[in-house]
């Protein structure tokens, strides 16, 4: 009980935190702007977005696009058909042209929509394999997190990661919806590891609590969902988390150094265990890769960094850059 009522007084700052944000109040934002545009811009480009998805729960992923683009430009919602799967159709109006551009959200790298591609001035491409694809209009669409909860929370977590006294040596939360079999091994291997001590698991807990985890562990596990990509690893480069990863095998708009941004393993569950453990012991080595996580994050994979990304290529695509 006594240990219990400790960890509560300890935690009573992210509490206080949560709570305030829940009510309204925000922290200053956490900005990324390595991307120029015209300064005509709004003038020059708007969007059209679809009413609704082809698929309804793309509106996680979707809602975001919408969102992050309409910091930049005007964003209107339209009736625009949406025939293909994994795909939100949206149009580019540059310079009073309008350009069909999709962003292909499927969860498989192999998977393209030949149609969708041979109409689109460009289609960004989530979870773009390594390989690439014999059509040069299809570019790395970057990745989401799991909410545009996270933009308000962040300056606290970047906080509390880099003043706070972790809790846990290596963490990890996972559904066993997705990935059942790898998820499953590797965190078995984790909690038996003996050497560290392992927290998460599969208990599903509130999207701020798993944040504010995240913020206090040494080493953050990374593990593929449906695709190689997981709306996990967003979240922990944002937070500037060290990072264990199984490979990839995906690009992202920059390049992810290993041994720079995180560590990849690619065999069995041992060698996860064994890079954790690594990490564990070279405090340096972690700082030094949690301070690339979030540079590659704010200069990558921030909202306002893809949503400036994005009108970039596009612009250049038609020729109007």
């Amino acid at each position: 009980m006594k240990l219990r009522r400790l960890m509560e007084i300890r935690d009573w700052p992210d509490f206080a935190v949560e709570a305030a944000l829940r009510l309204g109040w925000s922290l200053p934002s956490v900005g990324s702007s390595h991307t120029m545009l015209p300064a005509s811009l709004r003038e020059r480009v708007s969007v059209r977005w679809p009413r609704a998805y082809q698929w309804r729960f793309m509106y996680i992923g979707g809602d975001q696009l919408r969102d992050m683009l309409q910091r930049r430009v005007d964003v209107v919602r339209a009736d625009l058909p949406q025939p293909y799967r994994g795909t939100i159709v949206s149009q580019f109006v540059v310079d009073g042209r309008p350009h069909q551009v999709a962003f292909n959200v499927s969860d498989y790298p192999d998977f393209v929509e030949e149609e969708c591609t041979r109409d689109s001035l460009l289609t960004f491409k989530f979870q773009f394999r390594d390989d690439g694809y014999p059509h040069p209009t299809i570019v790395p669409g970057g990745y989401l997190p799991a909410s545009r909860k996270l933009y308000p929370f962040l300056k606290y977590l970047r906080w509390a990661k880099s003043h706070r006294e972790p809790r846990f040596d290596v963490y990890g939360r996972f559904s066993m919806s997705f990935a059942r079999d790898i998820r499953a091994e590797v965190l078995r291997d984790l909690a038996n590891a003996g050497s560290f001590t392992f927290w998460g698991g599969d208990r599903v807990v509130s999207y701020s609590r798993y944040l504010r985890e995240v913020a206090r562990a040494r080493v953050c596990i990374d593990l593929p969902g449906t695709g190689p990509l997981c709306m996990r690893f967003v979240e922990y480069l944002a937070v500037g988390a060290c990072v264990v990863a199984r490979r990839h095998g995906v690009r992202l708009p920059g390049e992810v150094g290993d041994g720079t941004h995180l560590v990849y393993w690619s065999g069995g569950p041992d060698e996860a265990v064994r890079a954790c453990k690594e990490l564990l012991e070279d405090e340096a080595r972690r700082q030094a890769m949690e301070k690339s996580a979030r540079e590659f994050f704010d200069r990558y994979l921030h909202r306002d960094q893809l949503s400036a990304y994005y009108i970039s290529m596009v612009l250049a695509a038609a020729g109007a850059s």
